[in-house]
């Protein structure tokens, strides 16, 4: 490496380090190397250092420079032993140790001698040499004229110096970080003050080095400011990275959202600077890093350590032995130790003697995950229980579990003792065992146990009917089951004769009945309760006035709840429970009420539902013309309408009766909801949306559990005030009436209100009343709530109701 310069000339001897370069070449009396005045060249050259290697620079200048008798234009490297000719002086160039000499060249041989002198004519003049004795002696004046023009020359160079510094700008070159070196040159010598340059305006050139950075190479222009900063940042040069894997390789790299291939990646060249590196592999967790590249060619090593993106999973059963599928693969049987990706999954585990298993879990490598033995119960049978006659009661090992037709699960491999009864009928005893997941249907015919009645009747022409089947005229013998029977005599003129008997076995009975004619003056007595054919209890309300609908500012009211005055006269049987799957499949033994979210709503007590409004009252005709009663709907134009004025046959509650009997309390006050007029309910009171529904229906009630997630059994809670089940929750209704929305702010008593009549409803459709199991909110439970509808839904049915006779 150059660390001096030393040139030698007609001014001596002179060193010169980095801090002094680049030296300048020229005819100016500071220039490190002056040439003749003669040249005529103003621009000055250069004499260059970089690093080891020194360049003579002649760009921008006339000055005519040869090395080794070749003409230098531009930059041209010196070497060792060079001949260096500056326009009429040669130097010799040598490299010694870590110095570079420039020295005038001794031997003047290739120059023409000025010592010879040419005549005008051209002949060859010899000097005339005097003889010491001839020659006189004067003073020596030569050392006057040296001493003089060496004065003349420091002055005129001190007014030079003098005149470039008060005419030179300031300029400092901030370099960051600190430069190893820093070269700055052009058409006028600049002159470095400390960390500062006396440079004139013009154009220059700066050129920097720093060991791990980029070179900086740039051409400045300094303007006629007096004092000037430059700013540089030298660039890193590029680092280098080697990039591995455990516990595999090929993992596919990225760099800032590059791809950079798979690993090992070996001398990755990479700018400087901080990166976000990510990298994956099939079955192991993502990697992601922030990477600080040094650079500075400096070598960086990164190793990535890979997470498996899997778990070990026990799978076991008890018992063992369990058929394993996981997300619809078969993967054994239990116990099996599987290695599971993370992510969702859905375990089925199936025995063919025990019920299937089902499981979702989710698997997160990062986190322990242990999943429990799963306990498998036994795959239960069914039975499937009829008898004649139906509404047998179903006893297993004594206790009562249903009413025929009855389906009952019962465990598998285990002897169970079956018995049916019915009052008036003999026992009915069967023992059967069935195998894991079998149905088996058994029936039963019970032997009646039969009772003698004698009936005497006047008049003699009387219609008898028991349970409202006609069984003959006047004076007749009946063999009946000893069970409660409903007799009724009917004549025209007269009052019905109704009464409820139990025939003996042992004991003939004997009724001696007569008639009563019916006059202006007869009172009529009712009964409180009436059962139909078909075993459904009514009971007789007696109506009064009353505020039907809810105020504006009711918390939930809907705008169809106009408030208006309604005065019930006639009374009314309403039956106590819904109409239950069982009863309604007497009268369509197709239907099914289906199920919600695996939840059955066809179980025999069960309230019906899945049925339209034509369902309901073609219900009602069916058991009107079962039990003697004229009919309440008629067919036309393709659909049931009621008819006027209506009969005492079987029909749906009016809406205004509907909200009588569900609302109104003693005294004649009423409810807002079933259990009373704040919200929610703080007492189990009736079936509906509650927490023990939550992952199924939204809204629920909260903090209320009424023991059923779906339907319930009819009768499951307490009445109401007139003995009524079920009226606010369970099912919804049906109503008898078209829905319309009643003028509010009226006078007007509507009386015995039936709906607005086919074509003056809005969209035809029926009303539908009370809320049922999937109602949670503060809205819907409101017993003045409306809705209408004339299609299935899964939780709306109905219950019959009946004018006097």
């Amino acid at each position: 490496m150059i660390e001096q310069v030393c040139i030698s000339d007609h001014k001596g001897p002179r060193f010169y380090t980095h801090a002094d370069f680049p030296l300048s070449i020229g005819s100016h009396p500071n220039a490190d190397i002056e040439i003749s005045r003669e040249s005529g060249s103003s621009e000055p050259a250069f004499l260059i250092v970089i690093v080891n290697r020194a360049y003579v620079d002649t760009e921008n200048s006339k000055i005519k420079i040869l090395l080794n008798n070749e003409t230098v234009n531009g930059q041209k490297e010196i070497q060792h032993d060079d001949i260096l000719e500056i326009e009429d002086t040669a130097f010799h160039c040598e490299l010694i140790g870590n110095t570079l000499s420039i020295s005038l060249y001794e031997d003047d041989s290739h120059l023409v001698s000025r010592n010879e002198a040419i005549a005008s004519d051209g002949e060859l003049i010899e000097p005339i040499i005097p003889s010491e004795s001839t020659v006189q002696k004067k003073p020596n004046r030569s050392f006057l004229h040296f001493f003089s023009f060496i004065g003349f020359l420091l002055f005129g160079l001190l007014a030079v110096v003098l005149s470039y510094i008060f005419t030179a700008k300031s300029l400092l070159l901030e370099i960051e970080p600190t430069p190893d070196r820093v070269a700055l040159h052009g058409k006028i010598w600049p002159i470095k003050v400390r960390d500062r340059y006396l440079v004139q305006p013009g154009n220059y050139f700066v050129q920097v080095e720093k060991s791990g950075y980029q070179s900086l190479k740039q051409e400045i222009k300094v303007s006629k400011h007096q004092s000037q900063t430059l700013s540089f940042t030298l660039v890193k040069k590029p680092g280098y990275l080697n990039i591995s894997s455990n516990p595999i390789e090929h993992v596919e790299v990225t760099i800032n959202g590059k791809k950079y291939g798979n690993t090992p990646i070996n001398a990755l060249e990479l700018e400087a600077g901080t990166y976000t590196l990510a990298a994956s592999a099939r079955r192991y967790q993502p990697y992601t890093t922030q990477l600080v590249i040094e650079g500075k060619e400096a070598k960086q090593q990164l190793n990535i350590e890979l997470l498996p993106d899997w778990a070990n999973v026990v799978i076991d059963s008890k018992p063992t032995g369990a058929e394993i599928w996981l997300n619809g693969d078969s993967k054994g049987l239990t116990p099996q130790t599987l290695e599971l990706d993370s992510g969702q999954y859905s375990l089925d585990l199936r025995h063919q003697d025990y019920m299937p298993y089902v499981k979702d879990f989710f698997i997160d490598a990062s986190l322990p995950f242990e999943l429990p033995v799963a306990e498998l119960f036994t795959s239960p049978s069914h039975l499937v229980i009829t008898s004649t006659p139906t509404k047998a009661t179903v006893s297993i090992a004594g206790g009562e579990q249903g009413i025929t037709p009855f389906t009952v699960r019962l465990n598998p491999n285990t002897e169970h003792n079956i018995t049916l009864s019915k009052p008036g009928f003999r026992p009915n005893q069967q023992s059967v065992t069935l195998k894991p997941g079998e149905q088996q249907n058994i029936s039963a015919t019970l032997e009646a146990i039969l009772g003698t009645v004698v009936l005497n009747v006047e008049p003699a022409d009387a219609e008898v009917f028991i349970n409202g089947k006609f069984a003959g005229n006047g004076n007749v013998k009946l063999s009946l089951p000893s069970t409660s029977q409903r007799l009724e005599i009917r004549k025209s003129g007269y009052e019905v004769y109704a009464k409820m008997i139990s025939p003996e076995p042992n004991a003939p009975q004997v009724f001696d009945i007569s008639l009563s004619r019916i006059t202006s003056t007869t009172k009529v007595s009712k009964p409180k309760t009436l059962h139909t054919s078909e075993g459904q209890e009514l009971k007789l309300i007696f109506g009064g006035k009353f505020s039907m609908g809810a105020p504006r500012r009711e918390q939930g009211r809907r705008s169809n709840e106009t408030l208006h005055s309604v005065e019930l006269v006639r009374p009314f049987y309403v039956s106590v429970h819904e109409i239950t799957n069982q009863q309604f499949t007497a009268f369509r033994n197709s239907h099914d009420s289906g199920s919600y979210k695996s939840h059955d709503l066809s179980m025999d007590d069960l309230p019906v539902v899945n049925v339209r409004w034509e369902d309901a009252a073609m219900y009602c005709n069916w058991l009107s013309e079962k039990d003697g009663l004229n009919k309440v709907y008629r067919e036309e134009s393709g659909t049931l309408i009621a008819k006027n004025p209506i009969p005492t046959g079987y029909r749906l509650l009016t809406e205004s009766e509907w909200e009588w009997v569900a609302r109104i309390q003693s005294s004649n006050s009423m409810y807002r909801y079933e259990w009373g007029n704040s919200f929610p309910p703080t007492q189990v009171s009736g079936n509906y949306a509650d927490q023990s529904a939550a992952e199924l229906l939204d809204p629920v009630f909260p903090d209320y559990n009424d023991g059923f997630i779906a339907a319930s059994p009819v009768g499951s809670f307490k009445a109401n005030f007139f003995g009524i089940y079920d009226m606010g929750g369970n099912v919804a209704e049906w109503c008898h009436d078209y829905h319309s929305i009643y003028p509010s702010l009226s006078d007007e008593i509507f009386t015995d209100p039936t709906g607005p009549v086919i074509g003056q409803a809005i969209d035809n459709k029926h009303v539908i009343r009370g809320a049922s199991w999937m109602r949670g909110d503060l809205s819907s439970t409101r017993l003045s709530y409306r809705d209408r509808d004339n299609d299935t839904r899964i939780d709306v049915g109905f219950r019959i109701a009946k004018y006097i006779d």
